[in-house]
């Protein structure tokens, strides 16, 4: 289907209210800009090629930021389907089991993540609704950052 915005011919979303107007993800997420603040945070890694492979096996694309100087990876981007999820920081020094960091992804379907994770072999927890109004589930990475994924209840169609 055609971006009612763009007009290339992308996968796109239409509002619940108004079915004829279809946006794709760029043009989606420049409005969402529009309304104020767009965050992707940054989580520290111990080891940058580690976390690199630990988040491609989990089914993510991450770009690795190359300062030219040939020394090791410090920087990374990592996202989900071309959107932006969040970029990976390498502190040599991180304390894995030290380490508070973490992010909340809201995605379409947490219990297809969930599943997807599950059989990909990672350690999960089990996914459940929140009295909070959430239905997530969370996993951490080799540095000890810390992974909530959910959906909201209300917002299931």
């Amino acid at each position: 289907m055609s971006c009612s915005c763009c007009g290339q011919d992308k996968p796109t979303v239409a509002p619940r209210s108004r079915r004829d107007v279809a946006l794709c993800r760029n043009c989606a997420g420049w409005l969402v800009g529009q309304l104020g603040v767009i965050s992707t945070p940054i989580l520290p890694v111990a080891d940058m090629r580690e976390a690199i492979a630990f988040y491609e096996r989990a089914g993510f694309g991450v770009r690795i930021y190359n300062d030219g100087a040939g020394a090791e990876p410090g920087f990374a981007f990592v996202d989900h389907d071309g959107q932006s999820v969040f970029d990976l920081d390498a502190f040599g020094d991180l304390e894995p089991s030290a380490n508070n960091a973490g992010c909340y992804l809201v995605v379409e379907d947490a219990d297809v993540w969930h599943g997807r994770l599950l059989d990909a072999g990672f350690t999960v927890t089990p996914i459940a609704d929140q009295p909070w109004g959430m239905r997530e589930f969370a996993f951490d990475d080799p540095s000890g950052n810390h992974i909530r994924v959910g959906r909201g209840i209300a917002e299931d169609d």
